[in-house]
């Protein structure tokens, strides 16, 4: 294997496709996430009907995520990226080419939608595996890549529904999905041109197989995986609640005012983007394990001042400064994953994460509703800041337990030749 200096710069060009490939197709997709419920408030009025979309979007994610360690084992991490993205670019254009032909039915929508959350299910998976196989083992450098694909998400969140609102405006919902559609075309091009040919790759089809759940039971067998996975799942679901109660506590503490509210969730998604810059100047500096102690601490601090009866600009302070510790968190966490896993098992390992905390995420959006409603946004907020320190309590007691490991480990097989 060729691990020289044209190596070396290869990788780094192909790190640099994955970067901006993922930053590209992340752009797009957030326009979508505001151009399609648009389109079907303007055409139907019925926010169930818009809500049933949501959920058919995310669905596939938790009824097939774990199925997707089985096609990055088929396909390998780099083409089913490319696949992935070269697919979605006409499955999202289908939409405003069927809505001039006045023949896009909502029926026909929901499975557009559902068809496009079935093509995403491997994709980010793959997109970790293979931004840690070009960035090498060094846990600094892993944390780095990692923390360049958060900026890059949360960049794409900041500014992808301010452009997609303008657009939206100007142009109407359905024209702005050719962009979305535009940019998976560049994204899957960039994967396909960029990445070398032979990162990546397929296993053997003569090799094992590891099982459905083998991600899930990697994680169980390991003493530091097993309560961080606990607090990690847990986050994920406390922090949909949040950003359910943000527009409710504007809403209900400062007269209903909009621009509040948008402030509030303008301030988490700033403070994600800092925190995204502040893990990749601190990567090579503390080690993964310390980094995941001390962001548990910065992002549920702040959480007990949005209970109490505190000034905008300070809940705007406390929400950037706890928004900013998640960055921090995730970059170091898949580096540990990287470090400790490889292959397949790599690939199980990080489906099986991303999988548990999509399930997660839509709980944490019905629980949210229900609690507020039963217990009214400031008591909600103080139970969301009292589970939200138990998380991270289990999370502080799991780094103890994290010792380095001098080979990458192999997760338990299900073995099929199939």
């Amino acid at each position: 294997m060729d691990t020289g200096p044209t190596a070396t710069a290869r990788h780094r060009r192909g790190l640099a496709a994955v970067y901006t490939a993922g930053g590209a197709s992340a752009f797009g997709t957030q326009m979508t996430l505001l151009a399609l419920p648009w389109l079907v408030l303007q055409t139907t009025g019925s926010a169930t009907m818009t809500g049933l979309l949501f959920a058919v979007q995310v669905l596939p994610m938790a009824l097939l995520g774990f199925a997707g360690t089985a096609v990055i084992q088929r396909w390998g991490a780099r083409r089913t990226m490319v696949l992935a993205d070269l697919l979605r670019a006409p499955v999202i254009a289908l939409v405003p080419v069927l809505s001039t032909a006045d023949a896009l039915a909502y029926p026909v929508l929901l499975a557009v939608v559902a068809l496009l959350g079935v093509l995403g299910v491997p994709y980010f998976a793959a997109q970790r595996v293979l931004a840690a196989e070009l960035a090498g083992s060094d846990a600094g450098a892993l944390t780095r890549a990692n923390s360049v694909l958060e900026g890059c998400f949360n960049t794409a969140s900041l500014a992808g529904p301010a452009l997609g609102g303008v657009l939206i405006a100007l142009i109407g919902p359905e024209r702005v999905l050719w962009a979305d559609a535009a940019t998976y075309l560049v994204s899957g091009l960039l994967l396909w041109a960029g990445v070398p040919a032979g990162a990546g790759r397929a296993e053997p089809r003569s090799a094992p197989r590891a099982g459905l759940l083998a991600g899930v039971r990697a994680l169980r067998a390991d003493d530091f995986l097993r309560p961080a996975m606990v607090s990690t799942v847990s986050f994920g679901f406390l922090l949909r609640v949040l950003m359910l109660a943000l527009p409710l506590l504007a809403f209900a503490r400062f007269d209903g005012q909009a621009e509040v509210g948008g402030l509030l969730v303008a301030a988490f998604g700033s403070g994600a983007l800092v925190g995204s810059l502040l893990s990749y100047l601190v990567a090579g500096r503390l080690r993964p394990g310390t980094l995941m102690a001390v962001s548990a601490v910065q992002l549920v601090l702040p959480l007990w001042v949005l209970a109490a009866p505190v000034p905008v600009p300070v809940l705007v302070a406390a929400l950037v400064v706890s928004a900013a510790s998640l960055p921090l968190s995730n970059a170091p966490f898949f580096s540990i994953l990287a470090t400790r896993f490889t292959g397949s098992d790599r690939a199980a390992v990080m489906q099986s994460v991303i999988t548990m905390s999509n399930i997660a995420g839509p709980l944490g959006f019905l629980v949210g509703g229900v609690a507020v409603d039963r217990l009214g946004v400031t008591t909600a907020l103080l139970v969301l800041a009292a589970l939200a320190s138990a998380a991270a309590v289990n999370l502080l007691r799991a780094t103890r337990r994290l010792r380095p490991a001098p080979t990458p480990t192999t997760a338990p097989r299900e073995v099929s030749h199939a």
